[in-house]
This record gives C-alpha cells, sequence and structure tokens, in this order.
C-alpha cells in the first residue's frame, strides 16, 4: 500500500558522544489553508464533517499520490505493530476500498469514522479518548489530542507500521503515526509521522529520524458542531 513508509528520511536529529546535529522536518505547507484553529473544549480539532475519500494534495511532492482514506485505516487494522489490533487478537471491520465519502462524528470521549461506498453502505469504525487505566484490555481503538506546529490535532494509537531492525552494530526500531487536523477552509489533514530510533553498540550514541508526510480531503459536507 501507498501508506508503507516513503524510503527517505526528510528530518535527521543525530546525537553521537554528546554532539548533536540536526535538520528540521518538512513544516506544514504554507500554501494550504491554514490549519490554525481554535480546539475544541476538551483539546481536540473539530473534525466533524463529511469528506472526499480520496485525498487533492500530497506534500512534499516525492511523496506521491495521496492514499484514500480507506487505504490508510485498512493499514491500520491490518498492522502487526504493538498498538494494532492483531496484537490483541481483535479485528476492526472490513473497510470498502471502493468508498467514496468519509463521514466523522466527534464527541469528547469518542470519535466515529464511517465509510460510505458508491450504494450508501455504512462502515463505522469507532475510537474512543485515552484515559489512564490499570485495567486497560486493548489500546487499538484508543485516540489522544495534542498539538502539532501549535494547532490541535487527533492522534491514534494504532500504527499503520512498526519497525524493528537488530543487528551486530546496534538496534533500529519505530512507528508510524496517524493525526487528524482540520484545515481553516474545512479539509481534512492526515499527518503520517514516521520515528526512527537507532542505538549503537560500537560508538556510543543513537541515531534519531523522523519523516513526515502530509494528506488533504476536501470536505463534502458539515454536519453540525462537535457534541457537547
Amino acid at each position: 500500500m501507498r501508506v508503507e513508509l516513503v524510503a527517505f528520511a526528510l528530518g535527521i536529529v543525530l546525537t553521537q558522544l554528546g554532539c548533536a546535529t540536526s535538520s528540521g522536518n518538512p513544516p506544514y505547507p504554507t500554501e494550504w489553508a491554514s490549519i490554525k484553529s481554535s480546539p475544541t473544549q476538551d483539546g481536540c480539532p473539530n473534525l466533524v464533517g463529511t469528506y472526499s475519500n480520496h485525498g487533492s494534495a500530497a506534500f512534499p511532492p516525492e511523496a506521491g499520490a495521496p492514499p484514500s482514506l480507506a487505504e490508510i485505516f485498512t493499514s491500520m487494522a491490518r498492522s502487526r505493530s504493538p498498538t494494532g489490533p492483531a496484537a490483541g487478537k481483535r479485528s476492526w471491520p472490513a473497510i470498502p476500498p471502493d468508498a467514496s465519502l468519509v463521514s466523522i462524528d466527534q464527541s469528547p470521549e469518542k470519535i466515529t469514522v464511517t465509510f460510505v461506498d458508491s450504494r450508501n453502505n455504512r462502515t463505522p469504525l469507532n475510537f474512543r479518548r485515552y484515559r489512564f487505566r490499570l485495567s486497560e484490555e486493548r489500546v487499538d481503538d484508543l485516540f489522544g489530542c495534542r498539538a502539532i506546529y501549535g494547532e490541535p490535532s487527533l492522534r491514534f494509537f494504532a500504527e499503520p507500521q512498526s519497525h524493528r531492525s537488530p543487528s551486530v552494530l546496534g538496534i533500529e526500531g519505530g512507528g508510524t503515526f496517524v493525526a487528524l487536523l482540520k484545515a481553516v477552509d474545512g479539509s481534512l489533514i492526515v499527518s503520517l509521522r514516521s520515528d526512527s530510533l537507532a542505538l549503537t553498540h560500537i560508538i556510543l550514541g543513537s541515531g534519531y529520524r523522523v519523516a513526515n508526510l502530509w494528506y488533504q480531503y476536501p470536505l463534502v459536507a458539515h454536519e453540525g458542531p462537535v457534541e457537547p
């Protein structure tokens, strides 16, 4: 799937022997509508609305055509990562690959992402807000809200990809995280952030690499305010 990590690092932070060098990630593209928005009372972006399943833009250009929202969430559903449904021997409903619309309903404690195909069949995915519990039985259906570049975003715990690569020189691991934001023109913004941390045996130090991809999905209809 096109959601697989693009094989280039967009930002690098290297720390070796206490000496650090860095180059920043590509920020949110300035030519797109701003993501500067007021968060809801619970600190999340207001994502309520219906969007095209097919993206209208991707950044950086090397990322190629944007994947559909159905492809992104299917990758999360099929992931073998520790936070994916398979880790807890669970499964998500099958997401229709021919979905044309994606509807989002939201409350402070819940978000429902519904895929609508050409025959108006609806496939909902329900996610709940993370609240610390010692007895938590699953994490693949959790989300949390945090700021990206100072603006509210909603991030899912389920990762579309995780990776771990041991070798004689060290070990490398990380994952890809999916976050949703809202632009001022109403479009849905998807941020795919891939983190990779390498720990070396021979040279004291570590390497930290981050790749950010941005995708845009146009608003088709707005379905009212977030529930109180």
